[in-house]
């Protein structure tokens, strides 16, 4: 299973980047097949690709189970993760005032060694099984000094079918204002990119927000689903 060069060029990154800038998150649908979908979940079945499972629970994160994946990862995750970050990295140049000291490298590879010459040497790429009760408290997805701004989640299961409930959430939190809540929801196929920790000031708003996802209560099935970085933890 490879990922084709053509399947990144099809994106509309000029929207992606737009709907950031306004709500700090966007749904390319249908990104992967629902074979694609199938083929990651199954690795769940295979140990040898994971770190040891966390426990949800044990850590009041919610209930449920993640996995890092180790290093070297499946090479599906591996081209994914390398062909989606230069287009990351341009929007992420353009959404945040980067001083130009802290441009980001222009491979994900010379990124990622400056994450681990800091000691950051966790791959940041996690599956996620909800069973029926299952559910994720906010939280950011920041282990460390570094971070890159954005990340992807993929939906691997299908809502309606493979699972109930079990919407993608996102939290803003401001400094002198309530937080803001928004149901992203997403289906199997879609990649979700969102803000890893803050969102880029817009227009005459506030200056900054600090920005937080979670799932909600699966009721039904189960849900799995996977979390990329572009800094390793």
């Amino acid at each position: 299973m490879l990922v084709a060069s053509q399947r990144f060029e099809r994106v509309n990154w000029s929207s992606v980047e737009w709907d950031i800038r306004q709500k700090g998150y966007s749904i390319i649908p249908k990104w992967l097949t629902k074979a694609e979908c199938y083929t990651l979940r199954d690795l769940w079945q295979t140990p040898d690709c994971f770190c040891p499972p966390i426990e949800m629970e044990h850590h009041h994160f919610g209930y449920g189970q993640y996995r890092y994946f180790h290093y070297p990862l499946p090479e599906f995750l591996r081209q994914l993760r390398e062909k989606m970050y230069p287009y990351l990295r341009d929007m992420a140049h353009h959404l945040w005032d980067t001083p130009k000291s802290y441009h980001y490298p222009e491979t994900l590879d010379e990124f990622l060694d400056i994450c681990h010459n800091a000691g950051q040497n966790q791959a940041g790429v996690m599956m996620l099984h909800y069973p029926t009760g299952g559910y994720n408290l906010w939280h950011q997805d920041r282990h460390g000094s570094l971070l890159f701004p954005l990340q992807i989640i993929l939906v691997l299961s299908e809502s309606g079918h493979d699972f109930e409930g079990g919407k993608l959430l996102v939290q803003e939190e401001y400094a002198h204002k309530p937080p803001e809540r928004h149901i992203i929801g997403g289906n199997i196929g879609d990649v979700v990119v969102l803000c890893t920790a803050s969102r880029p000031k817009h227009g005459h708003g506030p200056k900054k927000s600090e920005f937080y996802h979670g799932v909600s209560k699966v009721t039904a099935g189960e849900r799995y689903s996977l979390s990329c970085l572009f800094h390793d933890e």
